[in-house]
């Protein structure tokens, strides 16, 4: 199954604006620190896109996990 993505996610990542005051307020009551976590959420994903692509290199081509392999590492641009 080929798809794709609508969105890319390292880019979209990157290029978020700071969060509102109202945000950072409503973050900040149940412990969250916005901008660690947008940093943190960069990171991992792209961490998740490093395995991904040794996953793939190492992925034969006839193994039916590929083409979604694939799909996810497209989404991860």
């Amino acid at each position: 199954m080929t798809t794709t993505p609508s969105t890319t996610i390292i880019t979209n990542l990157k290029s978020a604006s700071s969060s509102t005051a109202n945000t950072l307020k409503n973050a900040g009551l149940g412990g969250i620190d916005m901008a660690g976590m947008l940093a943190l959420a960069l990171t991992k994903a792209a961490e998740l896109k490093g395995c991904l692509t040794l996953i793939v290199r190492s992925t034969d081509s006839a193994d039916p996990n590929l083409a979604t392999l694939d799909d996810i590492l497209a989404s991860l641009t």
